[in-house]
């Protein structure tokens, strides 16, 4: 329904831009046109919003469901079914054997003549998949952990979305999303000794979890600018969906010795300790470049002169 995309029209709203769901083409055309010049990333963004308002597809028996509800919405298509892979998906066979009794080639297996066993070898197909993307989250979430494990960097980040207690946040050089928790605390280095004891405040439509009036040191959240604010610390700190900041990444680790990947706002200190390290690494790099290329210059034309030389005297012996 057209009440699933709430989020991704306020988001889209918030940047100036108008997403129309009435139908699959509408959105299309809508997300076509969220182009921001000087920010190449907001349609990529804004994409991912929007396939995370929808439901994931699913397979179903025919029989079991009205037709009304075949539609296949992503693809804009009234019937839908897929029925050949390089994979060779167990779904794929059971479409082949159905095609096959179908064209008379061959006979209906027993085990499609039952509608509940076909609806049973659905669900199971249903849950095997949802298994198999949680093991390739889980492979990748294992393998981010392992890669910083040793490291302690300061990322460019993008606000993906705005909840009452934090922000959700996007590095796009890792393709990873991590919470921040700022209204607890959360916000790392940048809100070191503050004592804020006011109450928060709730503005526009309130989500499920934003319950009015709350404890959380003077954050105001609101639900239709899809915005985070606090008036009441230093330098007012305000976060809006799509905000482009500067994160810290790093692994942190508790006292059992569980392991976990830890994101924070970035302080000041610690950005401008990773601007000077990136451009000492710059520097590096291009004094490494300059100097083996001058060598195998100087190298290559003594071994041409020596070649020569050789040359000319065997020449003058003969």
């Amino acid at each position: 329904s057209a009440s699933q995309f709430d989020t991704l029209v306020k988001a889209a709203k918030v940047k100036g831009f108008d997403i129309d769901v009435n139908t699959s083409k509408k959105l299309a055309e809508s997300l076509d046109k969220c182009i921001i010049p000087d920010f190449p990333y907001f349609n990529t963004l804004i994409r991912v919003l929007a396939t995370r308002c929808m439901t994931q597809a699913i397979y179903f028996s025919s029989g079991s469901i009205e037709p009304q509800e075949y539609s296949h919405y992503g693809l804009a298509t009234p019937i839908y079914t897929h029925f050949t892979s390089p994979i060779r998906r167990y779904s794929d066979i059971l479409v082949h054997r159905l095609l096959a009794a179908a064209l008379g080639i061959d006979p209906v297996p027993t085990t499609l003549e039952s509608e509940e066993k076909s609806r049973s070898m659905c669900e199971h197909m249903n849950h095997r998949n949802r298994m198999a993307q949680q093991v390739g989250r889980s492979s990748s979430a294992l393998y981010t952990l392992i890669y910083f494990r040793d490291r302690d960097l300061v990322e460019d980040g993008i606000v993906l979305s705005i909840r009452k207690n934090g922000i959700r946040v996007f590095i796009p050089k890792f393709g990873i999303e991590g919470s921040i928790a700022v209204t607890k605390g959360g916000g790392g280095e940048s809100e070191k000794d503050t004592n804020i004891t006011s109450k928060s405040k709730v503005k526009g439509k309130q989500d499920d979890d934003a319950d009015g009036e709350d404890d959380m040191g003077g954050w105001i959240y609101d639900a239709d600018a899809l915005s985070l604010s606090n008036p009441s610390l230093p330098g007012r700190p305000s976060y809006a969906i799509f905000d482009r900041i500067k994160v810290r990444v790093y692994v942190k680790q508790s006292e059992m010795r569980r392991e976990w990947l830890e994101m924070e706002l970035a302080s000041e200190e610690r950005i401008a300790a990773a601007a000077n390290k990136e451009n000492d690494s710059k520097k590096k790099n291009n004094n490494a470049k300059k100097s083996p290329s001058n060598k195998r210059s100087t190298g290559s034309a003594s071994a041409s002169k020596g070649t020569t030389s050789a040359t000319k005297r065997r020449k003058k012996n003969k």
